[in-house]
Order: C-alpha cells, then sequence, then structure tokens
C-alpha cells in the first residue's frame, strides 16, 4: 500500500491526532493523563535524539486535548517537524503504558493523522474544535470539569497540569472572559476537521459471503441466486454490501 504523503503547512503549524488501537482506551487514569503531558512539556525544550543540543525549542504548543481513546495537539515545528514531534511523543508514552500495564503489541491504531494550519482563521477554528472536544464526546457537560486539556491555560480554570502552551497573539489580545466566550462559539456549519476514519471491519472471504448469503435467502448457489427476481437480487447485494463485501469481490463471485 503507498502511502500518501502528508499536505505541509506554509507555516509550519499543524493539528495532529494519534488514536488507539482497535478504539482501545490509551488513557486509563489521571496518572496517565499527567505523565503524557508532562512528557510533552519535557519535549519541547530537551533533545530526544543522541547528541542533540537545543539551538533553538524543538517545537511549540498551542493547544491539546488528551481523552480516553485519542490525544490532540496544535503544534509549531521549529528544530523538528510534526513527524518527528509525533514519533518522539507516541514513543515515550508507548514505552510507559507498556511498561505500567504489561501490554505487548502497538498501543496506537496506526501513524498519525494530520492537517496543516495555514492561517488565523483556521487555527481558531481548530483552538475551538479541540477544547470543545469532551462536550462533544459526553465526557463532561462544563469544560471547566474536564482537566486534561489547555483549557485551563486559556481560561484560568484551576488544573493540577504544568503550564505548556504558547497562545496565539489573537487570544493574547483576548481578556479572559473574551477567550472564554471565543472557544464556546458554535463552528461553523459543515465545518470539517480532522477525524480518524471510521474502523471497518476485516473484508469477508468468499465463502463468508456466500455463507451470508444462504443465510439471508433459501439460496445455495450462485446460479440460484442470478433465478431471483432483480429487486430481491438487487435487495441482497446491498445487504452484502453492508456486511463488508466490496463490489469488487461481488462482481467476480
Amino acid at each position: 500500500m503507498s502511502i500518501i504523503r502528508r499536505e505541509k503547512s506554509r507555516i509550519g503549524l499543524y493539528h495532529a491526532l494519534q488514536q488507539g488501537a482497535d478504539n482501545n482506551d490509551l488513557f486509563l487514569d489521571e496518572e496517565d493523563y499527567q505523565v503524557f503531558v508532562d512528557y510533552l512539556k519535557k519535549l519541547m525544550k530537551e533533545a530526544w535524539l543522541e547528541n542533540d543540543t537545543p539551538e533553538l525549542d524543538y517545537f511549540r504548543t498551542y493547544a491539546y486535548c488528551v481523552t480516553p481513546k485519542t490525544f490532540r495537539l496544535i503544534v509549531r515545528e521549529e528544530k523538528y517537524n510534526v513527524a518527528a514531534i509525533m514519533q518522539a511523543i507516541s514513543q515515550l508514552y508507548s514505552r510507559y503504558f507498556s511498561s505500567k500495564y504489561s501490554s505487548y503489541g502497538p498501543i496506537y491504531r496506526r501513524r498519525f493523522y494530520s492537517e496543516p494550519i495555514n492561517d488565523d482563521e483556521r487555527l481558531d477554528i481548530i483552538m475551538r474544535y479541540l477544547h470543545q472536544e469532551p462536550l462533544r464526546l459526553g465526557l463532561v457537560t462544563d469544560l471547566n470539569d474536564y482537566d486534561y486539556s489547555s483549557w485551563h491555560e486559556y481560561t484560568g480554570a484551576f488544573s493540577e497540569l504544568p503550564t505548556l502552551c504558547e497562545m496565539p497573539k489573537f487570544y493574547q489580545d483576548l481578556s479572559k472572559e473574551q477567550r472564554i466566550e471565543q472557544l464556546l462559539k458554535p463552528l461553523p456549519e459543515g465545518m470539517k476537521c480532522l477525524e480518524p476514519p471510521p474502523i471497518r471491519p476485516p473484508k469477508p472471504t468468499d465463502t463468508q459471503v456466500l455463507s451470508t448469503l444462504k443465510l439471508l435467502t433459501p439460496v445455495t448457489t450462485w446460479d440460484d441466486f442470478k433465478g431471483l427476481p432483480r429487486e430481491e437480487r438487487l435487495k441482497l447485494i446491498k445487504q452484502l454490501l453492508e456486511s463488508g463485501a466490496s463490489i469488487r469481490q461481488l462482481e467476480k463471485l
């Protein structure tokens, strides 16, 4: 399978997302969230490559949101690019998680997802999208009650997490009350933002497709299937597609 090249940001700013393997939780208790944020803060200033020197910040973090199954970051490239940033934080947390829970194998679904941010308008939308995530997921009804995002850094809400974010200029110019109002603004209708594609079940084998067909109708062979009325055949094809069969597979069969 070919690897799709990531779209690059003109200003080195990205919204990045990592998801747990098989939709599993990445964060199981309060310590996990705390460790992740501590790692993130450390990596911004300290080298993770041998013999590296901090000629400048490795990267900057504008916002983050950590939920049970995912973490989202808004980061700006400095010495390291977005791929190196996500690789570093993902590997560091993976080692911690695997050691703590005696877990074997990858804990992430696949390589991380990212989208470029090229202007303040898009940055503002993604800032709102990221900080409103706990509301969308039904984790809280009041964002002041969610402890594991940079919400507290922008609004002054109480948190035991460290301060690590660099606030964009247009947010610095707002009062605390104005920042809260801005971050809570509804998102534009129909706005698309970074989300992982749905997890699809494995493609069924030809034998499994035929077995499914036998469960749906009394036919026992493909010749019997061809003898059914056209409307019934179309209905069955739709059901087979919904069960995971592909059009190419059905054409072949």
